[in-house]
């Protein structure tokens, strides 16, 4: 195993409690460890174990392990007066706000909102908000970030808050929980938000029940990150699964079978078993094992397989040829706007030019892997 790839293992042992991985991380070096926890989503979190085990933490390790938390630390304090307001006006507005992914998580399943970093925060919304949400967004000063439009391309908005040249707050509005046609519609917004919860430490504010947001989780490592092997996002469903019972565990499996998921869902719980030991009750396992060999393999969504392949899963995915003739119309030729601000932004070349240049580049992004 390469140097990375011990440190990583190193650090999935410190996660899952065994104490004894710290003397091995001590002598990876501070400057590695903090790189790659941080890499991997985990720094806070291993700062934070790192000042419970004063007595096994070398000196060097827990100063530079304390240093990068206080950044990130810092980073969500100024995040979060942003995330309040934002909560506050969508609900005055008629939009509860439904946090999902990792600020959900964040304020729900962490002992501090800082410990779990995030890029971003998502919010899902009904498709009919759509426009009252980009109405409170735009009066509090959030612009739209360029991305290619169609809607059977796009379920998501970015929207980005400055302060002068300094970035605050980054929010992706969702209207279906994936862009990947195969899981966009496995739980609706409406479904998702008949059993929410309320987020005690931030007001105004609901996320998925513990039974949506495990589902939610071992999906969103699958559909969106490739089945990469983050350690935050295994560690996510190690701290959700911690918190079902049997009925929810019953009813996890359920809806993992009902809605074809129960392959994507099984390759995600035993990867999280494998770095920290996460408990799934074996009934579980066998049972959603039997049904992944019913389902369509979900393997086009890792990182080694082209592109290509997961375009062809979403054209598989829709109901129709109408729909499917549309997805390659969207693919093929976004809207003019977007071209321009995107391949020419200060140029008058002539737009079927820049149309040759995206089908060539997409051409190589398609057929390369990831």
């Amino acid at each position: 195993m390469e140097a990375p790839g011990i440190t990583v293992a190193l650090l999935a042992r410190v996660l899952a409690g065994d104490a004894a991985a710290w003397h091995e991380l001590d002598r990876v070096g501070a400057d590695e460890v903090c790189r790659v926890a941080r890499a991997h989503g985990v720094l806070p979190l291993v700062a934070d174990l790192a000042t419970r085990h004063v007595e096994v933490v070398g000196n060097a390790l827990a100063s530079a392990l304390h240093d990068h938390a206080q950044r990130e630390a810092a980073i969500d304090l100024v995040r979060q007066p942003d995330l309040e307001g934002l909560c506050e006006h969508l609900a005055a507005a008629g939009v509860a706000p439904l946090l999902i992914k990792g600020a959900h998580l964040a304020y729900h399943y962490y002992e501090r909102p800082d410990l779990r970093p995030r890029l971003d925060t998502d919010l899902l919304i009904e498709p009919t908000d759509r426009a009252a949400a980009v109405g409170v967004l735009t009066a509090l000063g959030y612009e739209p970030s360029a991305q290619t439009e169609g809607d059977l391309v796009m379920y998501q908005e970015p929207y980005t808050r400055r302060r002068g040249s300094a970035t605050t707050h980054v929010v992706d509005v969702h209207w279906r929980i994936s862009n990947a046609q195969r899981f966009a519609t496995f739980l609706t917004c409406r479904e998702i938000r008949a059993a929410a919860v309320p987020l005690v430490r931030l007001p105004w504010a609901v996320a998925p029940s513990a039974v949506h947001a495990l589902l939610l989780a071992c999906v969103h490592r699958v559909a969106h990150h490739l089945d990469a092997a983050r350690l935050i996002w295994s560690y996510d469903l190690h701290v959700i699964g911690a918190t079902l019972s049997p009925v929810d565990w019953g009813r996890f499996e359920t809806l993992a079978v009902e809605r074809g998921i129960a392959g994507t869902c099984l390759r995600s719980l035993r990867g999280a078993e494998q770095l920290f030991g996460t408990h799934t009750p074996a009934a579980v396992i066998g049972r959603l094992t039997a049904a992944s060999h019913n389902e369509r393999d979900a393997g086009v969504y890792v990182a080694e397989r082209p592109h290509i392949h997961r375009i062809v899963e979403d054209f598989r995915s829709l109901g129709s040829w109408n729909e499917r003739y549309r997805l390659a119309c969207q693919h093929l030729f976004p809207a003019p706007a977007y071209m321009r601000g995107v391949y020419a932004p200060s140029s008058r070349v002539p737009l079927p030019l820049l149309y040759v240049r995206r089908a060539v580049l997409g051409a190589r992004r398609w057929l390369r892997r990831a």
